[in-house]
């Protein structure tokens, strides 16, 4: 029964039947601050020893920020386009991001710039690894980092966006949930997530398949066919013990 479990779940999609993901368990959500890094107005292309020592402290302050306890996880992504990376922070409100932003001298010289956006993803992100790290350092260690390939999806508003819910998008948001959580519960879907506030970047998925696989699922999905939402799709990496349950 068990592994028949996905192949119910399309069949109750694509019956139209009012069963959606809320039928399959759905991680808690809690809030973090999500940052998107781009190249900046002062990126160059080309590397030298001046670009080395920027990316040299770069990579300090985030592990300052990691060890302060405001930088959840990190990640480069693997293609060459505008958007680098990510930070994930965590949600409290009184978190000073600008001073601990400001050690950074790949965003103090341009370089790189950085779009925050209030997120709402699962509970748990980046805390694996801090424990790990943290086992670590008490036994004297630096922990061995090994990096894991996901596909990151960014949802942003399609051609048919639309501001109201008439029924016809109630019930393809239905479908849509239908849809991710039968991914979920197949495990291609790692984690599925909002952005807070009325911006054109909507939502964020996490997919266990390459890019390839991801696009061809996307292409699926319910509320991407319809046009309420387009998929930006990226390789990312991060490290193990970030992503919770991974």
């Amino acid at each position: 029964m068990r592994h028949l479990l996905p192949l119910l779940l399309m069949i109750v999609l694509l019956a139209g039947s009012a069963h959606s993901m809320d039928s399959v368990p759905a991680p808690v959500l809690t809030r973090y601050r999500l940052g998107l890094l781009y190249r900046g107005p002062g990126y160059s292309p080309g590397r030298t020893a001046h670009t080395d020592s920027l990316q040299a402290g770069h990579m300090a302050n985030i592990g300052r920020m990691f060890e302060r306890g405001a930088l959840q996880a990190a990640g480069p992504f693997g293609d060459d386009t505008p958007l680098r990376g990510i930070f994930v922070f965590r949600g409290d409100a009184d978190l000073p991001l600008d001073s601990l932003l400001a050690g950074d001298p790949l965003l103090a010289e341009q370089r790189l710039r950085l779009e925050l956006y209030g997120w709402m993803a699962p509970v748990g992100i980046g805390e694996d690894y801090r424990r790990r790290a943290a086992y670590a350092a008490q036994r004297g260690e630096k922990l061995k980092d090994s990096l894991v390939a996901y596909t990151m999806v960014l949802l942003r508003r399609g051609p048919n966006w639309t501001s109201n819910l008439p029924p016809s998008v109630a019930r393809t948001l239905k479908a849509q949930r239908a849809y991710a959580g039968m991914l979920r519960t197949d495990g291609r879907l790692v984690l599925e997530s909002a952005i807070e506030g009325v911006g054109e970047l909507r939502g964020v998925y996490l997919f266990r398949t390459d890019t390839t696989e991801t696009r061809r699922l996307m292409q699926a999905d319910p509320a991407v066919r319809a046009g309420r939402f387009r998929a930006e799709i990226h390789p990312w990496w991060t490290g193990h013990g970030i992503i919770p349950g991974q």
